[in-house]
């Protein structure tokens, strides 16, 4: 992990300040050109949404010893979700749904988050002059003082969609963002009394840095609650999307694995590989845009006295199953590799994205 920035690897600035920048464009416009929403959201859905999901499936089901693995992962909890939306949306409706989804993904995000910083932190040899609990505090901190705003602002459209947030006062939002502005007073100065030492890691400062930025402008800056969203949406995809590519890279480092001939092939090194990597996981996220409506179309004709669309259940059901999945595939103990290795930190072994 390089200490001075000058050194910080092209791997490194693309993924932490290239991601944001490019999130941070495709939100700001929206800012500025409201009618311009919709496309940002498509281009968003094609590109990043469904094909992170499948970036997660990359890891579920394309390997023999994983399908064997996590085979309740993929057979039991599915229905069970769908289910479990199901019973959400006959109770509660869209405004269920979407306050689930609103919160589930901001838990979601935050703790991909920090489970990067905790991979960056491995690398660097594990940062004994920063407080491990200190630091999930200050992670946490923005976003917690980012939904407490919204919830203030009391939105009642997310989406295009009835939504409901609980309401909460001024007051509480004032405190959280005293509370918050002290942890990260603490962070900072750690930061600072570490690079006077000349022990400051700057790939793992520079990303916890991204890290408040997103949320405070996503959650607190921005005051139009689908701006703020797709704003943090893409800077969560993307990176997962690239994320989950470095590993499969670091997997089949050594060759093409005969239990998972295709994604091994894919993710060996070089950019015609590269490429076709993501064109793989393009090709197999855009049929779901096309069958989830007509599934769920088939399924309205079933259960006609469902309150929502299926096709929103369905959408749904994968999300949140990808939020299960994610809980457990990627926890260290089902890995035996760094997801973020010291090859994947070298200048001349990671081309620019």
């Amino acid at each position: 992990m390089d200490l001075v920035l000058p050194k910080i690897s092209r791997f490194d600035f693309t993924f932490i300040i290239g991601i944001t920048f490019l999130a941070s464009m495709m939100a700001g416009v929206t800012v500025f050109w409201p009618l311009l929403f919709i496309p940002m959201l498509t281009v968003h859905g094609w590109l990043f949404g469904y094909e992170h999901l499948w970036s997660t499936y990359t890891r579920l089901l394309f390997h023999r010893d994983d399908r064997n693995k996590f085979w309740a992962l993929v057979w039991i909890v599915p229905p069970i979700v769908f289910l479990f939306l199901m019973a959400v949306g006959a109770n509660w409706g869209m405004k269920g749904i979407l306050l689930l989804y609103f919160m589930g993904q901001l838990y979601h995000t935050v703790r991909q988050s920090w489970g990067i910083t905790q991979s960056y932190r491995r690398k660097a040899g594990g940062l004994p002059w920063d407080s491990e609990i200190l630091s999930e505090l200050t992670l946490w901190s923005v976003p917690i003082w980012g939904f407490l705003h919204r919830c203030s602002q009391r939105p009642d459209e997310f989406l295009f969609q009835e939504f409901w947030l609980p309401p909460v006062s001024d007051l509480i939002v004032q405190v959280a963002g005293v509370v918050t502005m002290i942890l990260c007073f603490i962070w900072v100065m750690t930061r600072i009394t570490a690079f006077w030492r000349g022990e400051l890691v700057i790939a793992h400062t520079l990303f916890m840095l991204s890290h408040f930025f997103v949320f405070f402008v996503g959650y607190i800056l921005i005051e139009e609650l689908c701006s703020g969203w797709l704003l943090v949406n893409v800077w969560h995809n993307v990176q997962y999307i690239v994320y989950v590519w470095v590993y499969n890279r670091n997997r089949f480092g050594s060759g093409v694995d005969p239990k998972a001939k295709v994604l091994s092939w894919l993710s060996q090194w070089g950019y015609g590989y590269t490429i076709l990597y993501f064109l793989f996981t393009i090709a197999l996220a855009l049929p779901i845009y096309y069958l989830l409506p007509e599934l769920g179309g088939t399924l309205d004709e079933l259960f006609k006295t469902q309150l929502i669309p299926m096709s929103v259940v369905l959408a749904m059901s994968l999300t949140f199953h990808h939020y299960i999945v994610d809980g457990v595939i990627w926890k260290r103990k089902h890995n035996s590799i760094n997801h973020l290795s010291s090859s994947d930190l070298e200048t001349e072994t990671i081309p620019v994205l």
